[in-house]
């Protein structure tokens, strides 16, 4: 797997091709023979942009088995690997989808740790005036890491491209989180103009940080995550972007590399495999029903628990992936999911008051009627969630720690045997390294 070198000449191709706007001259003396060794501080920008496009390719990819694993997607093709995991079998390392992804997933990984390493040995360069766009390499660094944190139950992240690494082990997972952390204060700590998207991140990993430990082991009994660092974050995330903002990983047809091969909107809005669930929407075929048309009502099922109407936020987001076709733009953190965090927070500590100032403040974006006590907070707040990060790779944990099992997921499935079970380090990654047993 990341063993070979093929990988690693596709990921500079990746860098060299992404669509950027940017132009770039490497200074060689033999444009026809590059070496790693031969990289300068002029090449530091395509490089970045590379671990943008890595780390694109990896989050469609990865989406794709982890929605079809939860009850926003159901199974309507061919391929029994996926009809696998919408049934709950999420811990088997043959799986093919699983398997596939994880390439993706360790490539984005191992190249964006490359690059920040880069970044900051290039920093001694006389030329060295790249502080933006070792912001960028953090940032894509952080988001791969927290992605890896929340959707797998053990990974391996090696520094080598010639010597196999360890499995970082399933009680040490946690600590991923705390490298994107990291990585996201060192970006803070270089950005002039990217801070609110930034606070946005850390806001993210520390709640994050907070779920992975309400799963592992699942506490059904005390699901509500506390985390003082992840709403000071989430408030200064507020108080500098707008009040609907959102950062997105984007694609583009003029940069068809970036999708890869089995990824979520080719697999949902092209080859049909899946399709977004009963759950969410109305399906007419294997499409949600008259998406175009601006009203929720004919296009979702899942309706206001107070308004008694089809959710706004999610026929939005329904809308965003599957209008696109094959090249959506993927929410990473958002306003909404702020106001989420701040709520989530405030209800675990008995905060009635802040709890409503921000579930209002998230439904006001809506045009939703306040909240004032017609429903329990709580399943207000798990609806909230569901609506306001579809397809956003949260709702497994949700599954779990909430006590509200996908529909989908049959008796004898790892899913509702061994509660709290996510990805497994794969197949190919077994058979290609000799430290794992």
């Amino acid at each position: 797997m990341k063993y070979n070198r093929f990988f690693l000449l596709n990921l500079s191709l990746i860098a060299l091709i992404f669509i950027v706007g940017y132009r770039c001259e490497l200074e060689t003396d033999n444009p026809n023979n590059l070496l790693e060794e031969g990289l300068s501080v002029t090449a530091f920008t395509p490089m970045v942009n590379g671990a943008e496009g890595a780390l694109v390719r990896a989050y469609g990819n990865i989406l794709a088995p982890y929605s079809t694993a939860s009850d926003e997607m159901i199974w309507i093709g061919s391929r029994d690997a996926w009809q696998q995991l919408n049934f709950g079998n999420v811990s088997n390392p043959n799986n093919e989808f699983t398997d596939a992804a994880y390439f993706y997933v360790n490539e984005a990984r191992f190249w964006a740790d490359d690059v920040i390493k880069r970044g900051l040995e290039f920093k001694s360069d006389p030329a060295y005036d790249n502080d933006g766009e070792l912001v960028r390499a953090y940032v894509y660094g952080a988001i791969i890491y927290i992605v890896i944190a929340d959707m797998f139950d053990d990974f391996v992240v090696d520094s080598s491209k010639s010597e196999a690494g360890s499995p970082v082990g399933a009680a040490n997972m946690v600590n991923l989180y705390d490298t994107a952390i990291g990585y996201l204060k060192e970006a803070l700590a270089l950005s002039a103009g990217f801070t609110g998207e930034i606070n946005a991140l850390i806001a993210r990993a520390e709640f994050s940080k907070g779920v992975w430990a309400k799963i592992n082991p699942v506490n059904t009994s005390d699901p509500l995550v506390r985390s003082s660092a992840a709403v000071t974050a989430a408030r200064q995330a507020l108080s500098t972007l707008s009040p609907d903002f959102a950062y997105l990983l984007q694609t583009d047809a003029k940069a068809p590399e970036t999708v890869g091969a089995l990824d979520i909107a080719g697999e949902v809005n092209s080859r049909l495999e899946m399709r977004l669930s009963n759950e969410y929407i109305i399906p007419e075929g294997p499409r949600p029903a008259a998406v175009k048309d601006g009203d929720p009502a004919t296009t979702i099922s899942l309706n206001d628990p107070i308004d008694n109407k089809p959710s706004p936020a999610l026929y939005r987001l329904v809308r965003a992936f599957t209008e696109p076709n094959l090249y959506p733009d993927y929410p990473v953190v958002s306003a909404r999911e702020m106001h989420l965090i701040i709520a989530e927070d405030a209800l675990a500590r008995g905060d009635n008051a802040t709890f409503t100032e921000h579930i209002n403040a998230l439904r006001a974006l809506d045009k939703l009627s306040p909240y004032s006590g017609q429903v329990e907070a709580k399943d207000l707040l798990i609806h909230s969630r569901r609506v306001n990060l579809f397809l956003q790779g949260r709702r497994i944990a949700d599954h779990y720690r909430f006590n509200h099992p996908s529909t989908y997921w049959l008796a004898n499935t790892d899913a509702t045997t061994s509660p709290g079970a996510l990805f497994p380090i794969t197949i190919s990654e077994i058979q290609a390294n000799p430290n794992i047993q």
